[in-house]
């Protein structure tokens, strides 16, 4: 098989533009349906209030993708400068690097949001009927955000490499999963609003695993072993400079 890095110098713009812009734009539309398909079951399972809860929720959900965007389009600006200098060494470093800060930003995240899940909901407005939903639903979402955010993150640093169609089935089959999967909890299960956050959670994962996997599967051209995870400062300063401008407009 053609080497992606080789094809991104080789074929024709137009065609590159086509097969790199396209599944990108579809992904991220994808993306957005995550809170829209909850938004839906929950309001035909659950109600108009558990609705509020999701819309209070969803800030703090906000500040997750943020972090993940910054990591992800930070690394994935790296690793595209370094694979095109065939500096691959380097590329497997940014790449080990912007898992290690998902592991560490994500973690600390959750580890705060769990500890104050109450006073930040009421920072963002929620009212005493609304708490009860809002914070079912946030806490399951703080548990698995470690998922999220790597397959978030890391899609970027796969359309870096030029493969932007696997980038995009990793994230549609976490939304066609989450669409399957909330009817079931809500309405089978009769578990509400935390069967919905189960469900996005779940459906994460799987794209998490996905992801992982083609890391793994020596379809990438990055190949990452556990000491490219050691952390190398100038390395995260350039992810975390770069990002920033990306966290700063979604916050």
């Amino acid at each position: 098989m053609k080497q992606l890095t080789a094809r991104l110098g080789e074929e024709k713009i137009s065609k590159l533009l086509v097969n790199l812009s396209l599944p990108a734009t579809i992904g991220m539309m994808v993306n957005a349906l995550y809170n829209l398909v909850d938004t839906i079951f929950v309001g035909r399972g659950v109600g108009a209030i558990a609705i509020g809860g999701l819309t209070i929720a969803f800030p703090i959900q906000m500040v997750i993708m943020a972090f993940a965007q910054m990591i992800g389009i930070g690394a994935a600006s790296a690793i595209s400068r370094s694979l095109g200098a065939k500096d691959i060494e380097k590329a497997n470093y940014v790449a080990g690097n912007s898992f290690l800060c998902v592991i560490v930003l994500s973690s600390t995240i959750a580890a705060i949001g769990l500890i104050f899940t109450e006073p930040m909901l009421r920072l963002f407005g929620s009212t005493e009927t609304i708490l009860p939903y809002a914070k079912d639903y946030i806490t399951i979402i703080l548990w698995g955000s470690i998922f999220f955010s790597f397959a978030m993150s890391s899609n970027n640093l796969i359309r870096a490499e030029g493969n932007a169609k696997i980038a995009m089935t990793a994230m549609l089959i976490g939304a066609i999963l989450n669409m399957i999967l909330d009817p079931i909890f809500i309405f089978v299960f009769k578990l509400g609003i935390k069967g919905a956050a189960l469900a996005t959670i779940i459906s994460q994962f799987i794209s998490f695993l996905y992801v992982l996997k083609y890391f793994y599967s020596g379809k990438s051209s990055l190949k990452i072993k556990l000491h490219h995870l050691k952390p190398r400062m100038h390395i995260i300063i350039e992810i975390f400079t770069v990002g920033f401008a990306s966290f700063a407009r979604m916050v």
